[in-house]
């Protein structure tokens, strides 16, 4: 008798959802909600800092001069990312948990000590502990686990310091290299002097905003979420995540040596006004995003080769299938 009462309650609990739970319950993680949502979107934590509120310090911190711009739509992609979560698992039953006090307690933590010590990059490492804590102790442990990739993917709204410049003139010294390098050896006249090319008199500078900062930085975000949903193996993640450089610099060696070949065709002022501003969308992002494409299929090679014989199997065994002889 206590067993189908338990799971009755359980059913109704996972089709009424909210209204299903304690009172005490659905106020407490409601108001938890809201008191931390306005602690780091309202309250004016670092007044010495522009944006004063977390929020506003990460919206003027994340722009086009550091290179991570990217990082104002991560709130946009987690908000998507989290309805996704939630739609794949409305069915499991609402079991708020106080365990998720203690992420949550980790995450204030590093909130406090930001405020303390004005280095608002510390509250934002606290975010994801945060959410995931929150959802923990207002939906249960099933939730909170749905909710860890979009909750560490905030993580891309913290812009870390030289990381532009460390990563900006590396690559722009290797894309020099192998664009000259590249052309030599199909016998293009080059000479290379520091990050520029001279090819037939005009003279082509790889810039820094040339190197692919900014489009790295943008594919890493999409191989991030990419690998995350087509995945199941952890390794597999890892591999897919990590190509994501070396496909950021195939890709932007192709838009670089593209303008480097019509400049040799004579097209020089094409090359290097219109072609080099849609270089990105016509040429970069289909490299590299096939090119995800193509590490995801190697990495699943084999369980494709599985189904495909296991589709066949059937296919010759399903007496529906087999075709009538003629009578």
């Amino acid at each position: 008798m206590n067993s189908e009462t338990d799971t009755a309650s359980e059913i109704t609990l996972s089709r009424n959802g909210f209204s299903s739970m304690a009172p005490a319950v659905l106020f407490t993680g409601a108001a938890a909600w809201v008191i931390f949502l306005y602690m780091f979107t309202f309250y004016p934590a670092y007044p010495t800092t522009p944006g004063l509120s977390l929020a506003g310090w990460t919206w003027s911190a994340c722009n086009s001069l550091n290179g991570f711009l990217h990082g104002r739509f991560v709130p946009l992609a987690f908000v998507v990312m989290a309805v996704i979560a939630w739609k794949n698992n409305r069915g499991e039953k609402l079991s708020p948990s106080m365990w998720g006090i203690f992420s949550l307690s980790l995450g204030l933590l590093f909130y406090l000590v930001s405020i303390r010590t004005i280095q608002p990059r510390l509250a934002l490492i606290g975010v994801p502990f945060v959410i995931i804590g929150l959802v923990h102790f207002s939906f249960g442990l099933r939730f909170a686990k749905a909710i860890i990739f979009p909750a560490f993917f905030f993580w891309f709204t913290i812009p870390v310091p030289g990381l532009e410049a460390a990563l900006t003139g590396n690559l722009q010294t290797l894309i020099t290299k192998l664009c000259y390098q590249t052309g030599m050896f199909f016998g293009m006249d080059l000479t290379r002097s520091g990050s520029t090319i001279t090819i037939g008199g005009s003279d082509l500078e790889i810039a820094e905003g040339c190197s692919g900062i900014r489009s790295l930085m943008a594919l890493v975000m999409i191989a991030a979420v990419y690998a995350n949903y087509t995945q199941k193996e952890l390794w597999k993640k890892a591999v897919l995540f990590a190509s994501a450089m070396p496909l950021a610099i195939v890709g932007n060696f192709g838009r670089i040596f593209t303008i480097l070949v019509l400049t040799q065709l004579g097209m020089e002022e094409f090359a290097k006004q219109t072609y080099h501003d849609w270089a990105g969308l016509l040429l970069f992002f289909p490299i590299t995003l096939s090119g995800l494409y193509m590490v995801d299929y190697l990495l699943n090679l084999k369980t494709r080769r599985k189904k495909k014989v296991k589709r066949t199997i059937k296919a010759k065994s399903d007496p529906s299938k087999t075709p009538i002889a003629d009578q």
